[in-house]
This record gives C-alpha cells, structure tokens and sequence, in this order.
C-alpha cells in the first residue's frame, strides 16, 4: 500500500514544481491541490493548520502580507486564516502533508525525512539548489511585480 501525501501547490510559486517533481519520483500515493485554482477554504485551512504555530504558514515575502499589513501587526488566529482564504498568496508554499507530519517549504531533506526516505547517496547539494533555485525565481518574480 502506498504512503498518501498531500501536496498544497501553486504553480506561480518558485520551487514548487521542484518539489512536485521530486515527490512523483517516489513511490506515494501523491494528492496534489493547486491553491491558485483552488483555493483553501477557511474549514480546509483551519484542519491544515490544525495547532501549529501560525507564522510557520504565513508567507512574509507576498504581496498579501504587506496588503493586510502584518509586518506592522498580528492579528487573531482566526483572522489570520480568513485573511489566507481570502488571499490564498499569503499562504506559504508548497506544503507537503503524510499523516500527522508536515514540511512546509522547499527542503528535501526534511521532506525526506518526514517521509522516512533515506538519501541513497544523492547529492546534498542538490537541495541547496532547488531552495537557492526557489529563493532566486522569488526574488525576479518580486522584481517584476513591483515593476509592473
């Protein structure tokens, strides 16, 4: 039987694909959701979430950060997960979630961890890549969004 995973994606999100490429290489049952096309609802977002320290979630580098302000205050749990459905950018992505556990970013190696796969002698470099790659493609799709 195959280990489910749930992936939370947008495809506009650097890393993302990295990270999806990666998982369809390993031998799960792989459950993806596009946020952008379909966004979490407030019930969804609140059983995602479920006890876990709001700011592991919160995308600080999206526009929708400084739209509802929270680099200046914090709002309530409950507003701050309205605040995500209602703009599903302010959610930090991807999210990859087997059973109880979840990795929220670009690490493979935590990802692999969660998902109790050894390394197999890949290169460790590789993860500094896919974040490196992530971090780069951010930063030019902020460039341009401030541009334009």
């Amino acid at each position: 039987m195959l280990r489910r995973v749930d992936f939370y994606t947008d495809p506009e999100e650097p890393g993302c694909d990295e990270v999806r490429e990666f998982l369809a290489t390993l031998d799960l049952d792989l459950r993806i959701r596009d946020v952008s096309s379909r966004p979490l609802t407030v019930p969804e977002l609140d059983g995602l979430i479920r006890h876990l320290d709001m700011k592991h979630f919160i995308n600080t580098a999206s526009r929708a950060f400084k739209k509802f302000r929270l680099d200046r205050e914090t709002p309530s749990r409950k507003d701050t997960i309205e605040m995500i459905a209602s703009d599903n950018e302010l959610l930090r992505k991807p999210i990859v979630v087997a059973w109880r556990l979840m990795t929220i970013g670009c690490n493979r190696f935590k990802i692999m961890e969660m998902l109790q796969i050894k390394n197999n002698g890949s290169d460790p470099s590789e993860n500094s890549k896919m974040m490196a790659n992530g971090k780069e493609a951010r930063e030019a799709k902020d460039t341009r969004e401030s541009k334009g």
